[in-house]
């Protein structure tokens, strides 16, 4: 479909509106949690258009589960989505923003003018090292299979689990090593597991209680955590650094690398190039453009801060176009679902909460306003009706104490 075919589709932009024009650019939770937070917040002020280069939404933090048969990384249609929401749906790439004129161009050439622009289009994922297994992009969760075929052929049985970097977002690496230290154990196969991560302690940023458990499992599981180390891959093993110590290694699983998206027009901080934001989401510099995720110069790259980042971006939009609020900025609140091969465990940030049944209510990987609700109403086992007697529905705020920020 052209361009000025998929604009028809929602009506052409030269009409009179009195409605604001919200450009959206991306696909990703942050995108959609935008979407989704200015639909029920100003739905006569504001008129949105999602403009993505991919046509699904991915549900990338259940791809941990795949290699090992426990869930799958669900694809939901973009265009059901903007469909759902009364938005509009520009499938393409964008190249450059021209803030002065108030418009993107896209890599065809073709532009697009808005009143308010949000930039959510992710981080740039980059291997860490060569000829590793680098988890977290497309074709990762099969790589991983192949590398369990491996390990149960024998042909490999030292596996390094590596976290190349404290910016970025840890947590599906202690997963993969738990996942696998299980399935290892399940079938008696002959394995030795480590965790090297510049991290001081396991899973350091939820604080205290919940590190020392996520350390206990990693120890009952047989997998040795390296703290506050980073590595050096050499032939047959890693090198840590600093201090020189060997590790035998037959094969690496590292994360990536996550750098800023690099458009052009769009101020990035120097070395990463994530876009600088202030506490609304608003870009330094370029008025009425604003940026949510992991595109962002906030350090913890994660679903559920992206949508707590999308939905101060959205309140501070809505007003702009006239919704009568109060907008918040935001406020870090750090949750997560750690898969280990056994009962889930669920950890908080700030209270330093840890628990095997959930701590939020859907009970989902990210825990986002909107999105959160949407995507469990949409899974084949998923329990409908409110949150039970006892949970924290995430549209309750916490207590200033629980809400601490999360540090570089």
């Amino acid at each position: 479909m052209t361009l000025a075919a998929q604009r028809r589709s929602f009506g052409s932009m030269a009409e009179p509106s009195s409605r604001g024009e919200v450009l959206i650019v991306g696909g990703g939770v942050a995108a959609l949690e935008t979407l989704m937070a200015l639909h029920d917040i100003a739905p006569a002020a504001v008129r949105v258009t999602l403009v993505a280069v991919e046509p699904d939404f991915v549900y990338r933090p259940m791809s941990v589960a795949e290699p090992f048969g426990l869930g799958e990384a669900r694809r939901y249609p973009l265009r059901r989505v903007v469909d759902d929401f009364g938005a509009a749906l520009v499938q393409a790439g964008v190249a450059a923003v021209d803030a002065p004129a108030r418009r993107i161009m896209l890599r065809s050439g073709d532009t697009i003018a808005y009143d308010t622009l949000v930039l959510a289009p992710g981080a740039r994922m980059l291997p860490a090292f060569d000829d590793v297994l680098t988890f977290g992009g497309p074709g990762s969760a099969a790589a991983m299979r192949t590398l369990l075929g491996e390990l149960e052929a024998g042909s490999t049985r030292r596996l390094a689990f590596v976290v190349p970097t404290v910016a970025g977002w840890a947590l599906p690496l202690y997963e993969l090593a738990l996942l696998t230290a299980r399935y290892a154990e399940q079938r008696g196969l002959e394995r030795q597991l480590v965790l090297v991560t510049p991290e001081p302690r396991p899973l350091a940023v939820f604080g205290d209680r919940a590190s020392a458990t996520v350390a206990e499992m990693l120890a009952a599981a047989g997998v040795e955590f390296v703290g506050e180390s980073q590595v050096e891959p050499v032939e047959g093993a890693v090198r840590l650094l600093p201090g020189g110590r060997t590790v035998a290694a037959d094969r690496l699983v590292a994360l990536p690398l996550l750098r800023g998206p690099q458009l052009e027009g769009v101020p990035s901080e120097p070395g990463f190039g994530f876009i600088p934001v202030d506490p609304h989401g608003r870009v330094d510099g370029l008025d009425g453009v604003y940026a949510a995720g992991d595109a962002t110069n906030f350090p913890v790259k994660q679903g559920g801060l992206a949508t707590q980042q999308a939905d101060a971006v959205a309140e501070h939009v809505a007003a702009r176009h006239g919704a009568r609020l109060d907008p918040a900025p935001f406020r870090p609140v750090l949750r997560g679902m750690l898969f280990t091969g056994g009962p889930d465990r669920y950890l908080r940030a700030g209270d330093d909460a840890v628990a095997a049944q959930p701590l939020w209510w859907p009970p989902t990987k990210i825990a986002g306003r909107y999105l959160a609700p949407y995507v469990y109403e949409r899974e084949p086992a998923a329990e409908p009706g409110p949150a039970p007697e006892g949970f924290v529905d995430l549209e309750v705020p916490l207590e200033p104490a629980q809400a601490a920020p999360v540090g570089r």
